[in-house]
């Protein structure tokens, strides 16, 4: 019982002329008590006025009707974390449901892109869609910098948030190896070589790979939303992403290259705690359409493209997004 509902059920013992014991915690006392038109009440005469036992029969029917604390559903105590916003950003991270914490056998099928690196994949034959088989990990959203330490149990069920780091590297590592397995005249993606992330940072990923290239993503802003229930999660984050290439003696030092990338994801639970069903889109940001002097869209800057119609000149500064779409499914490990 909360410590509001207590409170007011001391109450109005105190009201008709005596106090538990157990009330002293909420520090009532008669004296703190408007004073009674009762007397004082013996046992003799506890049992005999009807008066008071029908008051003290219906004080738990009157606790039951009183309010239930702001984080006693799902919902409820994922929108008071999240409620705690970094002026610019939002909420420090996205907040899952608590029987999202553990491990999970996560099938990703990508279904579309035109993004520029499956685009280089298709002319080396790779086809859409493509399957991947990875695990994915979530932790209590208190977990510390201890999170790799603790076991997937959830004692306080609290809040989940994503272990970044560990599936991204899970993901990017099942993903080079379906590439290499389907189509091994491809040429292999670099493993990732060290990898950082920590929950009580968690707007910086950075990766080295083993080529010499690294990848930073950083969370410039982020908004999330859930059901009632706690049974469907909607989040967006926007992103900033520097990647630097290798230079040809395989170490970092290549010029780096800046974008923009937004990725929307959608949860849903499926018949029990055990499944979960997702949809993620990746917008990544690929250029602008002035550098595209070949697309017909634009027809050159300020042409009579469809694009150049609806802004003329200013066309040329128009970000370039590119989408990935990719279906989700999450089993229970």
């Amino acid at each position: 019982m909360s410590c509001f509902k207590g409170r007011i059920i001391c109450f109005l013992f105190a009201i008709f002329g005596f106090l538990p014991q157990e009330c002293n915690s909420f520090g009532l006392s008669s004296r703190e008590t408007k004073p009674s038109r009762y007397k004082p009440i013996n046992e003799e005469t506890e049992t005999n006025d009807p008066l008071r036992r029908q008051i003290v029969s219906s004080i738990p029917f009157l606790a039951l009707g009183l309010p239930a604390n702001a984080a006693e559903t799902p919902a409820e105590a994922i929108r008071l974390i999240s409620s705690k916003t970094i002026p610019g950003l939002g909420p420090p991270d996205v907040y899952y449901p608590a029987y999202f914490v553990g491990r999970w056998k996560t099938t990703r099928i990508i279904s579309s892109s035109d993004d520029p690196f499956f685009k280089d994949l298709e002319n080396l034959g790779v086809k859409l869609p493509i399957q991947v088989t990875s695990e994915s990990r979530f932790v209590p959203y208190d977990a510390g910098k201890d999170f790799q330490q603790i076991d997937d149990a959830n004692p306080n069920n609290v809040p989940a948030v994503a272990d970044r780091s560990f599936n991204e590297k899970s993901y990017y590592t099942a993903l080079s190896q379906e590439i290499d397995r389907l189509y091994s005249s491809s040429k292999s993606l670099p493993s990732i070589q060290s990898i950082n992330w920590t929950p009580t940072n968690p707007n910086v990923l950075s990766m080295d790979y083993s080529d010499g290239s690294s990848k930073e993503v950083k969370v410039t802003k982020r908004s999330s939303d859930v059901s009632n229930d706690g049974s469907n999660l909607f989040s967006s984050e926007f992103r900033r992403i520097t990647a630097v290439p290798s230079s040809p003696s395989g170490i970092a030092g290549g010029i780096p290259s800046i974008y923009k990338s937004r990725v929307l994801t959608k949860w849903r639970q499926g018949n029990s705690n055990d499944v979960i069903d997702g949809i993620e889109i990746l917008y990544n940001e690929a250029g602008v359409l002035g550098d595209k002097s070949t697309d017909p869209l634009q027809l050159g800057i300020g042409g009579s493209g469809a694009i150049s119609s609806l802004y003329g000149g200013d066309s040329k500064d128009l970000a370039d997004w590119r989408s990935t779409k990719t279906k989700i499914l999450m089993e229970r490990m």
